[in-house]
């Protein structure tokens, strides 16, 4: 896990690469504090230099990638420059140093993340031919490429956002992974192309700031972040998961291409006991597969445990093969990491209690307060490049910190398990209709008759319901204005910002698609598991912390999951059949009998009462920052104690507590 960043100047711009570039890759210095290294090219000339933490090793090995000179010292006219940080988590020896080349000298990759299956790939290459100096995946990426090209991409399972120059055909490429665990940015002018794991190294170049209003307009109404490749950052993209670049240094064209597309089952289907049976033997494999290819580590492994389904279930296989083969790095007991709020309604922690007696867990619980929340709110808002959508984002921060001070370096995690699997309350809305549209009448009377099983209830499914069919029938003039009544907190958002986008709202929003395989494949593919694990990469990041999700990318679980058709996801009110199925035996009976959906929540509302004067402040301070006026601060402090007399009003007050957090993220970046 690491950080990666690159500079190209494109005609005769007036850039001094290696300063830009030092800069950029200093501002990633907590995703890699093990290393740093650089590579500058000029002409067909390569320079290799190091850094203030580049490591001693590093210095003083014999590899053809090993660094020469400081990077202060370059000055030379370059071209192209590669950085990178580095977190070491596999070979910690002076071989995983990058950037890295091959013997030629004449490819060379700078890597974020982990190829999991690389020692397979690395015994698969050998019986070719291939050789290899190191025991790092990247070294196994760097040859894979070199003897297969990107055709490489289909036997690689893991989390990745990589960058090769590929002198032979004088190509600049970059990748990222299928399903976006790992971040990748860029910047395109006439000038200059660079890119970096975090919009916050790109702002260090010489390029005019700004803000994207669609994106502001997504984030204080609606509640997302980085919807489309453009997010706040005017001018900064992100390339999407699934997606690669070529960038052909002969004739400067730019191209942006996709080589994966998640296939999924369209059918409903019919739940049958045998092949259910058959599934559910098939998901235990898999899932036993992909969390042991996680755990290898050259480094301390640990756990976050939220008292799930999800990270209890991969806390239990961890701990059989523990048991059964007692890797290195998880020799004795395994180590957990919670979160703990001071709201008893919500609050996980007693489940997650019960993973920890069944598993014999060393266990570490971090207490979350509203006053801690502000206390570390400006710091979160640096390391995230956004404001904050919930304050569960500092749960999960505070979990990642507690888990580095006990010297943590790899956490395992069960985010996508829900997205994945069918663990949302909309996933049973969309269920249901499925079965109402195919006429499967006595399987949907069986599902209502268990909702006492679900996270949902009648009136809750009526609600939804009523939204749904709502959204399908009223006219533009009538879905306005209950748009309106729906999003009250709409009339402190500017009206012209308003007027502007308010047909991309929905009054159903995700429950509008009528399948669950699709809305399924919605929210795995198409943008929220994305901001899940852009969370979570800066969470663990901010720590120097690599956190790895075995429900989000591993592609064999993935795909399996998505051939089924829905009828096999949710059944007799429960949500996530075959993983509760799947891992009965790993789980205690009381936390696979769970029936509620909660997963790092915070009683937000209730925090932001009690500290309802923390946030005015900052309003008060930084409402200037507001100069397009995206939303009204004026009416917002006049109608405060309106807004904070009661809980009810949870919908206003969630929208006074993103427009605080858009004020300091523009104060940190100074636009």
């Amino acid at each position: 896990m690491c950080g990666i960043t690159g500079l190209l100047k494109l005609k005769s711009a007036e850039v001094n690469v290696p300063s830009y570039l030092e800069n950029m890759t200093y501002a990633l210095r907590h995703r890699g504090p093990d290393d740093e290294g650089y590579v500058l090219f000029e002409g067909s000339q390569a320079g290799i230099f190091g850094g203030k933490d580049t490591s001693y090793d590093a210095w003083n090995s014999f590899y053809k990638y090993s660094p020469l000179k400081q990077i202060e010292e370059a000055t030379g006219d370059y071209f192209l420059g590669l950085g990178h940080r580095r977190l070491s988590v596999i070979d910690l020896s002076a071989a995983g140093h990058q950037p890295m080349c091959n013997d030629a000298q004449n490819i060379w990759v700078i890597c974020n993340g982990e190829i999991y299956n690389y020692i397979e790939l690395r015994e698969e290459m050998k019986e070719k031919g291939i050789s290899f100096i190191s025991r790092s995946d990247v070294e196994v990426l760097l040859k894979g490429y070199e003897h297969y090209g990107l055709r490489f991409l289909d036997k690689i399972n893991g989390m990745w956002s990589f960058v090769i120059y590929d002198m032979r055909d004088n190509y600049l490429i970059g990748c990222r992974d299928r399903f976006g665990v790992k971040p990748f940015y860029y910047y395109k002018s006439d000038e200059i192309f660079a890119f970096a794991s975090e919009q916050k190294a790109l702002m260090k170049l010489p390029f005019q700031k700004g803000i994207n209003p669609t994106a502001v307009f997504d984030y204080l109404a609606c509640g997302k972040i980085e919807n489309s490749d453009t997010g706040l950052y005017s001018g900064i993209k992100e390339l999407m998961p699934s997606h690669y670049f070529v960038y052909d240094l002969n004739t400067w064209q730019f191209e942006i291409k996709k080589y994966y597309t998640l296939s999924y089952n369209k059918q409903l289907g019919t739940f049958k006991k045998p092949s259910a049976d058959e599934a559910v033997v098939q998901t235990r494999e898999k899932i036993i597969e992909a969390v042991n290819i996680r755990l290898r580590s050259d480094v301390p492994v640990g756990f976050c445990l939220s008292g799930g389904i999800d990270s209890s279930s991969i806390i239990g296989v961890s701990q059989q093969i523990n048991v059964k083969n007692n890797p290195q790095q998880l020799m004795g007991n395994l180590v957990a990491f919670t979160a703990a709020t001071d709201d008893k309604k919500i609050d996980e922690s007693p489940w997650a209690e019960e993973v920890v007696k069944m598993n014999n867990l060393r266990w570490y619980v971090s207490n979350c307060t509203a006053d801690k929340l502000f206390e570390d709110l400006e710091n979160i808002i640096y390391f995230q490049d956004s404001p904050l959508m919930h304050s569960s984002t500092f749960a999960q921060n505070t979990v990642m910190k507690t888990a580095r001070e006990q010297g943590i370096v790899i956490l395992l995690d069960g985010q996508g398990g829900d997205e994945l699997f069918g663990g949302y309350v909309p996933f049973f809305i969309a269920y249901y209709f499925e079965l109402l549209k195919n006429f499967h009448i006595g399987s949907l009377m069986l599902e209502l008759s268990n909702l006492k099983n679900s996270p949902l209830n009648f009136k809750i499914f009526m609600h939804h319901s009523a939204k749904v069919v709502l959204n399908k029938i009223l006219l533009s003039k009538h879905r306005n204005a209950a748009l309106k009544t729906i999003h009250k907190e709409s009339k402190y958002i500017h009206h012209d910002l308003w007027a502007e986008n308010i047909s991309s709202l929905s009054l159903s929003h995700e429950t509008s698609r009528l399948e669950l395989n699709s809305l399924l494949y919605d929210y795995f593919v198409d943008g929220y598991l994305r901001n899940l694990l852009r969370w979570e990469d800066r969470c663990s990041m901010q720590y120097s912390i690599e956190s790895r999700t075995p429900f989000s990318d591993d592609t064999g679980l993935i795909e399996y999951i998505f051939s089924l058709p829905s009828a096999y996801k949710i059944h007799c009110g429960r949500s996530k059949y075959l993983l509760r199925e799947s891992m009965k035996d790993f789980l205690p009976e009381a936390v696979y009998r769970r029936s509620d959906k909660l997963g790092f929540t915070t009683p937000q509302t209730k925090w932001l009462v009690q500290s309802n004067q923390e946030l005015k402040k900052i309003i008060q301070e930084h409402a200037m920052l507001d100069n397009e006026k995206f939303a009204d601060s004026n009416a917002i402090l006049q109608q405060w104690d309106d807004i904070f007399s009661k809980q009810s009003n949870s919908k206003q007050i969630d929208f006074v507590w993103r427009y605080a957090n858009f004020l300091l993220w523009r104060k940190l970046n100074k636009i």
